[in-house]
């Protein structure tokens, strides 16, 4: 008996042994070389897996809202092109004489044009302070491509649809001369979010800004105000960096949500690896980069979620997949239901929406780079568990029963029955 307890808690210690290597071994001290190697090469996997994961989460989370304003007019108008000073010049001209106006810009002033912008693009038109939310058309230099080209109708215009009560403006002309995209080609449909910032809100804010200051520019240059002051370009660089700033600091919470999980992940790791050394060892280091990581895991999950409102809400469920349908069911880059397809041009090509596609692809980015940093985590975290086990047992020990504790040797309530049956 006593030979077989001695062979059983044998048994048992090196089961013991084996749970310390696969739990372990990696976790307690650098004092010992396999142990040290061990997880020496855990931190490194995990910081390398680290640095992908937050790299790829910092340029999404920093690019998502700064798509350049190129992509959103090639899928407008089919043309990269933004709007200029000559562009809104024209359209300025082209209003004043086609109602009459008896002055220069005395017609075309900031407040009536922004109306008309903000009104297109949903909100409320008394806002002009929200500019950097104005319809598409006002950033971007060319016509759709798919304005009415029959004859008679060449000259039709947004001012002419609107006079003439049409329930649906888009596509149309800004003004009867305003030129389509040089190459011909199809564009897309810009899903409608009547109310809301839409996709304009993902477009960069520089290049935003330069539009709008071409938009200053044309209202105000050689104007004399009713105060008998005029603008001069110090006033419209100042009105348009006022606008850059309205810009930025609206998206600034978003920005906030989606890069601080990858900081606090970063700094906790930090700690953690510094824990391998002797004099980081003791309290509050390891518990301190364990919290911190626990903190980076739940705003990794927030961060999730923020940029799933930014962009599976916001942009992804306003289109769907047309795919080969043709009419009815699909006609000019729409469903039938006039939901815009993010795989059709409006010529019927089978090509994906520029815009659509770039806001898909950080999203993408950033959540592959979010999984990166959750494994890591769990890893790092896995680096401080030894020492939490050792706390636990040094402050806990005295109210749990350990292995050692417990009896090897259980007597059975039956007696066994005897190897021959009897």
């Amino acid at each position: 008996h006593i030979y077989a307890l001695g062979i059983e808690r044998s048994i048992a210690a090196g089961k013991r042994r084996r749970y310390t290597m696969a739990g372990g071994v990696c976790v307690e001290s650098c004092s010992d070389g396999p142990r040290a190697i061990c997880r020496l090469l855990q931190a490194i996997l995990a910081g390398l897996i680290l640095f992908i994961g937050i790299t790829c989460q910092f340029w999404a989370g920093m690019n998502v809202n700064d798509v350049p304003l190129s992509k959103l007019c090639d899928a407008y108008s089919g043309s990269p092109e933004a709007m200029t000073t000559t562009d809104f010049n024209e359209l300025a001209n082209w209003y004043e004489n086609s109602i009459g106006c008896s002055g220069y810009r005395q017609c075309f002033n900031f407040d009536r044009a922004s109306s008309y912008f903000m009104r297109s693009s949903g909100l409320d038109a008394s806002r002009s302070d929200l500019m950097h939310y104005a319809d598409a058309q006002f950033y971007c230099k060319r016509a759709p491509n798919q304005v009415s080209k029959t004859a008679g109708k060449e000259s039709e215009t947004c001012l002419s649809k609107m006079q003439s009560g049409a329930t649906e403006l888009y596509p149309c002309r800004l003004w009867p001369d305003q030129k389509t995209s040089p190459s011909d080609n199809g564009n897309w449909y810009l899903a409608g979010v009547k109310g809301e910032r839409g996709p304009v809100y993902h477009i960069n804010c520089y290049d935003k800004q330069e539009v709008y200051k071409s938009f200053l520019e044309s209202v105000y240059s050689g104007v004399k105000l009713s105060t008998g002051e005029e603008w001069t370009k110090q006033d419209i660089k100042v009105a348009a960096d006022q606008f850059l700033q309205s810009c930025v600091v609206d998206k600034g919470s978003d920005g906030y949500m989606l890069i601080i999980g990858p900081l606090v992940a970063l700094l906790g790791a930090i700690i953690v690896t510094m824990t391998m050394f002797k004099a980081f060892s003791a309290p509050p280091w390891p518990d301190l980069g364990m919290n911190m990581l626990i903190i980076s895991i739940i705003l990794l999950f927030i961060g999730f979620w923020t940029i799933a409102s930014a962009t599976s809400e916001e942009v992804l469920n306003k289109y769907t997949y047309c795919g080969s349908n043709t009419a009815p069911l699909v006609f000019l880059g729409r469903w039938y239901d006039h939901t815009p397809c993010i795989d059709l041009t409006t010529d019927g090509k089978s090509e994906w929406h520029p815009f659509v596609s770039m806001i898909l692809y950080f999203d993408s980015v950033y959540v592959a780079g979010g999984v990166m940093s959750f494994i890591a985590s769990l890893m790092y975290l896995g680096l401080c568990s030894g020492f939490t086990e050792t706390m636990m047992n040094d402050r806990m020990g005295k109210y749990l029963v350990t292995l050692q504790d417990i009896p090897m040797k259980v007597r059975l309530p039956f007696p066994p029955k005897p190897a021959n049956g009897f």
